[in-house]
């Protein structure tokens, strides 16, 4: 663990989706998807877009403020949004999502608050010399604050409008996916994804604390490569 004491998932995807946040929740890689070798000898997990996801056991999240932190590398897709994580599905009464827009250089996070969904999205997050490269995202959703920030290789990039309503916590016991919503479609295509961690807060840190936590979430991570 960095520097939360709540971790829930880590999956570094060196060579397995094993899980390394001490919860035990190893993930099990479906498809055709193949572990890449980056420069420096260090691997990530490759999704084509053709039936390729990480599926995790079923676990419940409790908290307030929701973390996900991973390096990414991906190109647009201009049939679908890409799917990065998908906690549960529109029946439910509380889910989440974050994806990249189909067509778009937008990376969105999407949660409801039991009658209405919203999707806030950080607009050209993976736009100019960050398309198609690698780079640390990080979003940070505050149910209590209302607001979603997103961090860009530990630099806050984009904090949304306040949320509508009453968002909810998506707290049900049940897995959880990367790359995928349907196995299907809006599954995330020519992307990579390594060191994905995921977090939950009872309360939001302070601002410049967050900022610290995002640049240590990157320790490891060359966003160059």
């Amino acid at each position: 663990m960095l520097w939360s004491p709540n971790s829930q998932l880590h999956y570094p995807f060196e060579n397995t989706a094993k899980d390394y946040s001490g919860n035990g929740r190893d993930g099990t890689v479906n498809g055709s998807g193949v572990y890449a070798t980056r420069p420096g000898g260090s691997r990530s997990l490759y999704f084509d877009g053709n039936g390729d996801y990480v599926v995790t056991p079923s676990l419940a999240l409790s908290g307030t403020v929701f973390i996900l932190s991973s390096a990414i590398r991906c190109k647009i897709n201009t049939a679908a949004a890409q799917m990065i994580w998908k906690d549960g599905s529109y029946a439910a009464t509380a889910f989440c999502y974050i994806f990249r827009e189909a067509n778009t250089s937008d990376l969105a996070f999407r949660c409801n608050d039991g009658a209405t969904h919203t999707i806030y999205t950080a607009t050209n997050f993976f736009s100019g010399s960050f398309e198609d490269a690698w780079l640390s995202m990080m979003i940070v959703a505050d149910f209590v604050g209302k607001l979603v920030r997103f961090y860009r290789n530990g630099t806050l990039f984009f904090t949304s409008a306040a949320m509508s309503g009453t968002p909810v916590f998506p707290s049900f016991n049940r897995a959880k996916y990367l790359g995928t919503y349907d196995f299907v479609a809006l599954m995330l295509k020519l992307g990579y994804l390594q060191n994905l961690q995921v977090f939950t807060l009872a309360t939001m840190p302070a601002a410049a604390q967050m900022l610290a936590n995002a640049k240590r979430l990157m320790l490891g991570f060359n966003p160059i490569w």
